[in-house]
């Protein structure tokens, strides 16, 4: 454990960053379920309307100096996304 001040401060900031980046990494992983999961139902409407959520909130951690995913983390979970998408919706009008 960190003994003097500037150490201390240094855990306490990197604690606070640490459950900052994990809630937001869980929220997407959340969505992208969701996304999956109404797709997988036919809900066609629903899963854009997911995915677009989950767009943002991709973007928006990889965006930010915090670090949380690195920009093209951000762009390779879009795209897998979008093509699992795309092909549940390719199935269910087949």
């Amino acid at each position: 454990m960190a003994r003097n001040p500037s150490a201390m401060k240094y855990h306490r900031q990197s604690e606070k960053r640490r459950l900052a980046s994990r809630a937001r990494k869980s929220t997407i992983r959340t969505f992208t379920k969701k996304a999956l999961a109404a797709a997988g139902e036919g809900d066609h409407d629903a899963a854009e309307k997911y995915q677009k959520v989950v767009q943002g909130l991709v973007d928006k951690a990889a965006k930010d100096s915090s670090g949380t995913i690195h920009k093209n983390t951000a762009a390779r979970k879009k795209a897998r996304l979008a093509r699992h998408l795309n092909a549940l919706k390719a199935e269910h009008q087949a």
